[in-house]
């Protein structure tokens, strides 16, 4: 029998969210493709099951990338649950079936992105997830800093970047004595993130974003490490970005990859860069080859190209995609915070 047919492991972190989150009765919809791990949703079935939910699955062909929506009857479906439970290889937190759902009040447990039912049992599920949230607090404070301007990024493979993140640093409260790591967020309420009418829990978590100024970055940016519906590089890709905007792609077949998915699915907007700038804070994420993860890693970062509109920004393109540099070295204001992967400040309180 193929490895990964059957289903086997601890099941311990992959049931957390979902105890905490939902109740007998409740009306839960599973969204899954045909492309993502089948024993993730079967397993997440019966731990509903078990917890008393009234349990639907939808399953659908892939989309063709982040951001799309699942079919018509699906998307109906998804405003009459109580809550909507995101398990497809592409993410569908962000696309507007969800953003529609979450604006009705209707709340969604994203653990999409291909991750199949082993990366539930190991790497950055395991993580302390309230010493995430602290890490997130002190990367937006000692590595950043709310009156933060200008952040440059080099690396071992050539990267030397520069982007503006005036009034764009978001610094998260610490968690107090009563936080509950697994418990769904309405953002609005919760983190004061007036707006976005974002309400949801993501798992894995492990990263601290900035949606950099729109049209200030200027330099290269070279993918080291993964990328967004590609995968584990073979070797690196090489952006150069003028006024925040990607000019040229450059590298091997990944990069031709890369052209090719641009054009194919992208729209003008899916060359802004960078939509994002992320700092990963998971220590116990590992190179798994899939951006899920990956970008999570302590001390990388990854650069989003396209839509950044859910990250506090004013970018709207059909996708969102992610590129991850496993050792950075950033600098803030001049002043070096973090050294090939490093942190130079201290985020752990």
């Amino acid at each position: 029998m193929a490895q990964g047919t059957l289903v086997t492991g601890n099941m311990d972190f992959l049931r957390r969210p979902l105890v905490r989150n939902v109740k007998p009765g409740h009306r839960v919809l599973v969204l899954s493709d045909t492309a993502h791990d089948p024993r993730v949703w079967q397993v997440v079935m019966s731990i509903l099951s078990e917890l008393g939910a009234e349990v639907t699955v939808a399953l659908f062909e892939r989309r063709p990338a982040d951001y799309y929506d699942p079919p018509e009857a699906v998307r109906e479906s998804m405003m009459k649950s109580d809550i909507n439970v995101l398990l497809a290889s592409t993410g569908m937190l962000h696309c507007p079936a969800n953003f529609r759902a979450m604006a009705a009040g209707i709340p969604a447990i994203c653990m999409d992105g291909g991750m199949s039912l082993e990366m539930f049992q190991s790497g950055a599920v395991t993580d302390d997830m309230k010493q995430i949230a602290l890490r997130k607090h002190y990367v937006a404070k000692n590595v950043f800093g709310a009156d933060a301007k200008e952040c440059r990024v080099t690396s071992r493979y050539g990267t030397d970047f520069t982007y503006r993140v005036d009034e764009r640093v978001f610094v998260p409260p610490l968690p107090s004595n009563s936080f509950d790591p697994y418990k769904m967020i309405n953002f609005d309420k919760d983190e004061n993130r007036k707006g976005g009418n974002l309400y949801y829990y993501l798992f894995p978590t492990g990263e601290f974003n900035v949606a950099p100024v729109e049209g200030s970055a200027n330099g290269k940016l070279v993918i080291d490490l993964t990328m967004h519906h590609i995968g584990r590089l073979a070797e690196p890709i090489a952006l150069t970005v003028e006024k925040g905007r990607i000019t040229s792609i450059d590298g091997g077949a990944d990069a031709r990859t890369l052209r090719d998915y641009l054009l194919t699915y992208g729209d003008e907007n899916a060359y802004m860069c960078p939509a994002e700038a992320s700092v990963g804070v998971n220590a116990k994420a590992i190179v798994r080859g899939i951006q899920r993860e990956d970008k999570n890693i302590y001390g990388a970062m990854h650069f989003g190209l396209g839509t950044n509109i859910d990250v506090g920004g004013s970018v709207k393109s059909k996708i969102h995609m992610d590129g991850v540099i496993l050792e950075p070295t950033l600098y803030v204001d001049g002043a070096k915070r973090m050294d090939n992967g490093r942190f130079l400040v201290p985020i752990e309180g």
